[in-house]
């Protein structure tokens, strides 16, 4: 008897119910895809870099969200929820199944985490860019760097002691990247 997994539409992922509150899920090419729930520091990352991201967008009619979910393809069907995300230009999100929004952020924000590969990690940045996202940041709380990425391919280390820079994207923003960590 073969067993073959069978792909989730964005309908039916809507209905799931998360059966184990120690995960967290998004759905990948149609697949569930389960991550153990981040830890502390993890989460006083997430609160500092959502507190400066909303900071900004509020004082430029933006939206900033955590941890919601973004409709990145429909075929294959693929929500991710980035821990920290910022979308420039209002977006509804009627009649998207589970409420998620449509098309991925302007910036989508992943904190690395000890069990991240980083073939998984270079999956999301490549789903967040297909997807139409401006600027992808992989901030990596144990070397205290972030990765910035962009949609032409080229990618910048910043570290602790630089500034990290919203660019051409979030105008304006700019925070000592060691002020993420602490």
């Amino acid at each position: 008897m073969s067993s073959r997994a069978t792909s989730l539409s964005l309908a039916d992922y809507a209905a799931l119910s998360e059966p184990d509150p120690t995960r967290v899920s998004q759905l990948v090419r149609g697949m569930v895809v389960r991550e153990p729930r981040p830890g502390n520091r993890h989460g006083r990352v997430q609160v500092t870099l959502a507190v400066a991201l909303g900071t900004w967008a509020r004082e430029h009619g933006a939206a900033c969200t955590v941890e919601s979910g973004y409709v990145l393809s429909d075929e294959p069907a693929t929500v991710r929820g980035p821990d920290v995300a910022v979308v420039l230009e209002p977006r509804s999100a009627a009649g998207v199944p589970g409420g998620w929004v449509r098309g991925a952020p302007d910036l989508a924000v992943e904190i690395v985490t000890p069990g991240d590969s980083s073939m998984a990690t270079h999956a999301k940045i490549l789903d967040y860019l297909d997807a139409g996202a401006r600027l992808v940041w992989i901030v990596d709380p144990e070397a205290r760097t972030v990765w910035v990425h962009r949609p032409d391919g080229t990618a910048t280390l910043v570290r602790q002691d630089e500034m990290l820079s919203g660019e051409d994207v979030l105008e304006g923003l700019a925070m000592r990247c060691g002020d993420v960590f602490e």
